[in-house]
């Protein structure tokens, strides 16, 4: 089978993987109330069912990627998408909120998909298309997020949540089967005889400065928008003055910006390859960010989707600079655990920031954890566009000399 094609099909899986997750998430408060968490503790309840599938994930993210780069990543791939399936038809049973955070813990022990996706196409991409191709698959996860949160609110208002829970089951399914029949053959090389530990492997990743620095620039991002995105739907309640029809309004809120993004995003990754990738993530982490504060001070439920737009232009430039400095800074045999450790890193930010916003918004406003989210972006340009001009000086004085 043709790379182009494999890449189209690992394109196709990752937005049914993506419109399944944000069919699903950006209702969990709403959902939470509906299965009887009390009113004055939700914001408590949110943090709670977010963080939780991102502290186990983060546990499971380097035993998986080690286990990756020895028994191969098509079979890690097919193993997380059919726990991730069955975890979210089992949601849509669900009677209580003890219920929805058990469900949660185990998606977090079967996320993985996503991460072993973009190690097998980095791994296989041409290296003067790797930002490109990442792109791709980008823009598929874009524009799956862009679908979920439209379609999962409109099953919440018709049908109610449970039935978003089971239509992500289904498609997950899908995912499954498409995944079994496609076929990759692990280069040799890809495959690690190692019999270092977990630990080592991890110590390895942290102490190397070229991988370490996308590991806690992912923690920090997952951080700073997590802290914000479970607080969406609430934010769009005091906004517009009600929780009628909330289903509907804060799914565009959340489609606004990757539906805006999934145009931009290969462009990106193009900008990327040919200016670096530590400068495109120094643009895009400032226009993140600007764009985060305008969304915090948004007055009416319209300037709040005029920002989430703008917001859509830069937010997506981010993953695909990340992912691909990741991969040029990894061998191919180590290129699992190294894309373990980021989903590791990741998956503790994203638990870190649900607390941080449940704080930040019972202690003084939703508004206020907008600017600090916002702020903290800023400040990562500014220190990512320090280390490009420092990469760029050495190179200079190197020609020089």
């Amino acid at each position: 089978m043709s790379w182009p094609l494999k890449l189209t099909i690992y394109a196709i899986c990752i937005f049914f993987i993506s419109s399944s997750y944000t069919m699903c998430i950006p209702f969990l408060p709403v959902y939470l109330l509906e299965l009887g968490a009390p009113r004055e503790q939700i914001e408590i309840w949110t943090a709670l069912v977010f963080s939780s599938c991102f502290l186990i994930a983060g546990i499971m993210a380097p035993i998986w990627g080690k286990v990756s780069d020895i028994k191969g990543k098509k079979s890690m791939a097919v193993r997380a998408s059919i726990l991730l399936c069955i975890s979210y038809i089992c949601g849509g049973f669900i009677t209580a909120p003890i219920h929805l955070l058990g469900i949660r813990i185990m998606q977090g022990f079967a996320n993985g998909y996503t991460p072993v996706v973009l190690s097998m196409v980095s791994s296989q991409s041409p290296k003067d298309k790797l930002g490109s191709s990442l792109s791709i698959i980008q823009s598929s996860q874009l524009i799956g997020t862009v679908s979920g949160p439209l379609i999962g609110g409109l099953l919440a208002d018709i049908y109610g949540n449970r039935a978003s829970f089971i239509i992500a089951g289904i498609l997950l399914c899908l995912v499954s089967l498409i995944t079994c029949v496609t076929p990759y053959s692990n280069d040799q090389s890809e495959i690690t005889t190692s019999k270092s530990s977990i630990f080592a492997d991890l110590k390895h990743c942290f102490v190397t400065r070229e991988i370490c620095e996308p590991l806690l620039l992912f923690f920090i991002l997952q951080c700073a928008m997590l802290a914000t995105n479970p607080l969406m739907a609430l934010y769009v309640s005091k906004l517009i003055g009600s929780f009628d029809d909330i289903g509907f309004y804060a799914g565009l809120a959340c489609s606004i910006p990757p539906l805006i993004g999934a145009f931009f995003s290969p462009l990106w990754g193009i900008f990327g390859q040919k200016k670096g990738y530590y400068k495109a993530m120094a643009l895009t982490f400032l226009g993140s960010g600007l764009c985060t504060i305008g969304q915090g001070s948004s007055s009416s439920y319209e300037s709040l989707l005029v920002y989430s737009g703008l917001m859509g232009i830069f937010i997506v430039g981010i993953m695909p600079a990340m992912t691909a400095s990741l991969t040029l800074a990894t061998n191919s045999d180590f290129r699992g655990r190294a894309f373990g450790a980021m989903t590791m890193m990741g998956q503790f930010g994203a638990m870190l920031g649900p607390f941080m916003g449940a704080t930040v918004s019972q202690n003084y406003s939703i508004s206020h954890q907008f600017y600090l989210s916002g702020l903290i972006l800023i400040a990562v340009s500014v220190l990512v566009g320090y280390r490009y001009y420092q990469g760029r000086h050495r190179k200079l004085v190197k020609r020089t000399n």
